[in-house]
């Protein structure tokens, strides 16, 4: 069995959604051996690198991440490879139809996986794509951007698939990744009251 990671490193240099230096996690020494042993302060937001967003990331009422189930965070998963478009809409998904199956993750390689995570232009899901996944029962999508969407006003990709329950993980490391079947896991940390968290992505492959 093969276990690809398929996270983004943690570090001062992570890169962020649209280079927001706001963004960037922090890491601070706060003892060192010499004191007795190294630890480090650690400042994240929970949307940044590799992560889930929980329902409550747009929707209220809403489950927040400590409230969902562990199961929902993994399960048998497509990868496909969508090239040389900028906006993923249903017709770029429906030729990947025969290999789709409800409850099943659908993982999305595109451009983004060649080029610098922290562009504004990067590739995303359209509404059309969203509501075709919805319509194929999927019980996640990843994506191998920083965002779902490019700040679309109210955010209607987010909202329709958190709202049908399709959990969204967005900042997956793919570029090494071959198209095909595997076995995804990506757990959050048990945030309580979480928008979001973030995650160790992996995939299997038997």
């Amino acid at each position: 069995m093969e276990i690809i990671d398929i996270s983004l490193p943690l570090s001062e240099e992570t890169p962020t959604y649209k280079g927001r230096k706001e963004k960037k996690p922090r890491l601070e020494r706060i003892r060192t051996l010499s004191q007795g042993a190294n630890e480090t302060r650690l400042t994240l937001e929970t949307h940044t690198g590799t992560h889930v967003d929980a329902p409550l990331h747009m929707l209220s009422p809403a489950n927040s991440i400590d409230q969902l189930p562990l199961s929902s965070f993994l399960g048998p998963a497509l990868v496909v490879e969508i090239r040389g478009v900028e906006a993923i809409a249903a017709e770029h998904l429906s030729p990947f139809q025969q290999f789709l199956s409800p409850r099943q993750f659908l993982i999305l390689k595109t451009d983004n996986s060649f080029s610098d995570l922290s562009r504004e232009n990067f590739v995303y899901l359209t509404v059309s794509g969203a509501s075709y996944l919805a319509q194929q029962g999927a019980k996640g999508v990843g994506i191998d951007s920083l965002g779902i969407e490019r700040d679309q006003p109210g955010h209607p990709t987010h909202r329709l698939l958190l709202e049908k329950g399709i959990l969204i993980f967005e900042g997956l490391y793919l570029r090494e990744v071959e198209p095909g079947f595997y076995y995804f896991l990506s757990f959050p940390l048990k945030i309580k009251e979480g928008d979001g968290s973030p995650t160790r992505a992996v995939l299997f492959r038997m």
